[in-house]
């Protein structure tokens, strides 16, 4: 949807969604009483207001949180992709991290909480390490008997589209389910997801409160809540929405965007011959989305971006820039984007991480092969059947 058209019907719907946190903070955190509290979160889990979670349950009378458990980027998001982040001990109530040494919660940690709260701004796109973090948690509650409630929230993609064949390699933080990379469910519909397909025989108790006012056609523009970055480098929707694709140029040599202002929506080289590319383009292949040649110098941005790639080289490039959310579908563009790259230039180099990203080899394999991008994508789209079909559903 272009961003400055008035709002469809589903907008209007939508437009006063309210998240599972609201719904818990509406109805004074009643499930929470009584219990000793394990809150995996981050301060971009934040009310419709903007008040992050974890300001609310302070403010909450008679609430006992025992234990904070922060995922990548760390409980402030303020720690680039990848990025160490430590736990802390020092405060009324330790902050521990489950990304880097770390992957989930301690057998002790378990024994002293009552209830294990989940609520995470998750992207919509199988890449993001949230839903991983989730999952290991799940599972580690299920061993130890210890209950689970996710506070969900809309998926910013909306749940109608999905992009990307199921992963037939997973087990990463990157790509830890087979499910497709633009995969249409809200994090409780994921956590649901996990429970039939990981943990059926471990009688893991899961709650979902669900969000009120969301429908599964709308986008995160319509749903009347304030985008908060999930993770540094996404600040704002149009690179959360064009991430689906632009993260693939992480598995090239290829940069993506980090290092500017504009992370995830240009992809450039020193060796980059932009207005090449773009002639080799096809209009149905770039349909919502501009894009033009540009030229950029990626840069060190402390919390972004350190080292990123091709830092202070001058590079050629190609921006890409949102004209219609609806229409829009990023890893087409990105797919088509990268197999005219392949023909122009032996320069392209692929690593194992683009695979890992992708699923599998299925996709690389594509573009080497010279298949044309239609041809492929319709046979994408028969893996997907079966996964839609079965997937969770918790939103009209």
């Amino acid at each position: 949807m272009n961003s400055k058209q008035p709002p469809t019907r589903a907008e209007q719907r939508s437009g006063d969604c309210q998240t599972g946190l609201d719904q818990a903070q509406r109805g004074g955190f009643a499930a929470l009483h009584g219990k000793r509290l394990a809150v995996l979160c981050n301060r971009a889990a934040v009310t419709r207001s903007g008040q992050p979670i974890l300001d609310a349950l302070a403010l909450a009378p008679g609430l006992r949180l025992s234990c904070i458990y922060s995922p990548e980027h760390g409980a402030a998001v303020q720690a680039e992709a990848g990025e160490h982040v430590g736990s802390q001990h020092d405060g009324p109530v330790p902050v521990i991290s489950l990304y880097g040494t770390r992957t989930h919660p301690s057998a002790a940690e378990l024994a002293s909480i009552d209830l294990f709260v989940v609520d995470l701004p998750d992207v919509g796109a199988r890449y993001y390490t949230y839903m991983a973090t989730m999952k290991a948690c799940m599972t580690a509650c299920a061993e130890h008997g210890v209950p689970m409630l996710i506070l969900d929230r809309p998926n910013p993609l909306g749940g109608v589209t999905l992009e990307g064949a199921v992963a037939t390699v997973f087990g990463s933080p990157v790509c830890c389910a087979p499910i497709p990379i633009r995969h249409g469910m809200t994090l409780g519909e994921i956590a649901r997801f996990f429970q039939t397909t990981f943990l059926a025989d471990t009688g893991l108790t899961l709650d979902v409160l669900t969000a009120r006012n969301w429908r599964r056609d709308s986008l995160f523009d319509a749903c009347g809540l304030p985008w908060t970055p999930p993770s540094p480098n996404l600040p704002a929707f149009d690179n959360a929405l064009m991430y689906v694709g632009t993260c693939l140029f992480e598995g090239l040599n290829l940069n993506e965007g980090r290092g500017t202002a504009s992370p995830f929506l240009r992809c450039g080289a020193p060796w980059l011959k932009p207005e090449r590319i773009l002639a080799d383009l096809r209009e149905p292949e770039c349909a919502g989305v501009e894009l033009k040649p540009i030229g950029y110098t990626p840069r060190a941005i402390p919390g972004k971006a350190a080292h990123p790639r091709y830092r202070d080289t001058d590079c050629p490039g190609i921006e890409l820039r949102v004209t219609d959310r609806q229409a829009v579908r990023p890893l087409t563009t990105v797919w088509a984007l990268i197999a005219a790259i392949r023909r122009h230039h032996a320069e392209l180099e692929w690593s194992p991480f683009f695979d890992t990203l992708a699923g599998g080899p299925w996709l690389r394999e594509q573009i080497q092969s010279g298949r044309p991008v239609g041809e492929s994508l319709d046979r994408m789209r028969e893996h997907r059947t079966t996964f839609d079909a079965a997937r969770p559903r918790l939103y009209a």
